[in-house]
């Protein structure tokens, strides 16, 4: 198998195509970091926890540069709050800290009017108004868009496009590949591959079936099962049934070597697929958690790459 990646010149492609390469988290020099805002609504865990995926942190009010560049987000993007921001008092109600462990007095905080910050499980908000932001309280189970910032630092962007030194390009494939061992579902396994600027992995021939199954770990005790396996990013769907991967691809166009008896469906709920340590595809469970591949094309940046040297920001180290 040989994929032919399309190399992004100043982020300009034909329309089809510019998603493959336009990052996602922007670099503010103000910022001294990357901030991406999330305009669509989530709780403030569920906000915490998609910063995390991305390989950042839910953005606090740490200093005056953070706290502009953070406004220009917003204003830039037409929205003027509230955003959820990375700081709570969900450990005490009378101490409200970043996630990460800076306390109120020392960030830059512009309180708005009549607020009552005395009640455990509040979250800090941000809101625009003309040239200046105002701060506020809320419930963290509300849901509100936010905004992920990652920190420029000593760590250099490696050649899969991303700061995760787990994903590792194969030179066969052509693609970049990060095993989870740690299980998910189906659903979340899908969800932190798209997070992670990446999919859950989609098998496009024999080749590829042959770098992913020799991915699958050996346990500790030695003992190996055929039905050990990842997920995949593979789904049945429809009555009757058929099979697609998630970018859309016929399973008549794909890896389709089924192991013998498979797909059984399983009484109409094994709808997702995995691959077995033989090599071959089953059909499982979205529900039970397994290991899972996220695959990952070196040309799609999840972070711009920085305007300035990292030799420029102190403590930092040039890449």
């Amino acid at each position: 198998m040989l994929k032919i990646y399309l190399v992004c010149l100043s982020y300009l492609l034909i329309a089809a195509d510019s998603h493959r390469c336009k990052p996602q988290y922007l670099f503010s020099t103000e910022a001294e970091g990357w901030l991406k805002l999330h305009t669509y609504p989530a709780s403030w865990e569920k906000a915490l926890q998609k910063c995390g995926y991305e390989g950042a942190v839910l953005a606090s009010p740490l200093d005056a540069g953070l706290v502009h560049a953070l406004r220009l987000t917003m204003a830039q993007n037409g929205v003027n709050g509230p955003i959820f921001l990375g700081t709570h008092n969900l450990h005490y109600s009378d101490h409200f800290v970043s996630v990460e462990g800076v306390p109120l007095y020392n960030m830059e905080i512009n309180w708005a009017p009549q607020i009552n910050p005395n009640a455990s499980g509040l979250c800090v908000t941000m809101i625009v108004n003309g040239p200046s932001q105002y701060m506020n309280v809320t419930s963290c189970k509300d849901s509100l868009p936010y905004i992920c910032y990652r920190r420029l630092n000593s760590s250099c962007m490696n050649e899969c496009g991303t700061f995760d030194s787990a994903y590792h390009l194969n030179k066969q494939t052509g693609s970049c590949y990060k095993v989870h061992h740690k299980k998910a579902t189906w659903h979340n396994a899908y969800e932190i591959c798209a997070a992670e600027g990446g999919y859950l992995v989609v098998i496009d021939d024999e080749e590829e079936a042959l770098v992913i199954k020799n991915m699958i770990p050996t346990p500790p005790n030695g003992r190996v099962d055929k039905w050990d396996s990842f997920f995949i990013g593979l789904f049945a769907y429809g009555d009757p049934l058929d099979w697609m991967t998630i970018n859309g691809d016929r399973i008549d166009d794909v890896y389709n070597d089924w192991d013998p008896g498979q797909p059984d469906y399983g009484d109409g709920i094994q709808l997702h697929g995995t691959i077995i340590r033989p090599g071959t595809l089953d059909n499982a469970y979205s529900g039970r958690p397994r290991m899972f591949v996220c695959e990952k094309s070196p040309t799609a940046l999840l972070f711009e790459p920085s305007q300035v040297q990292y030799s420029e920001i102190e403590g930092s180290a040039r890449c």
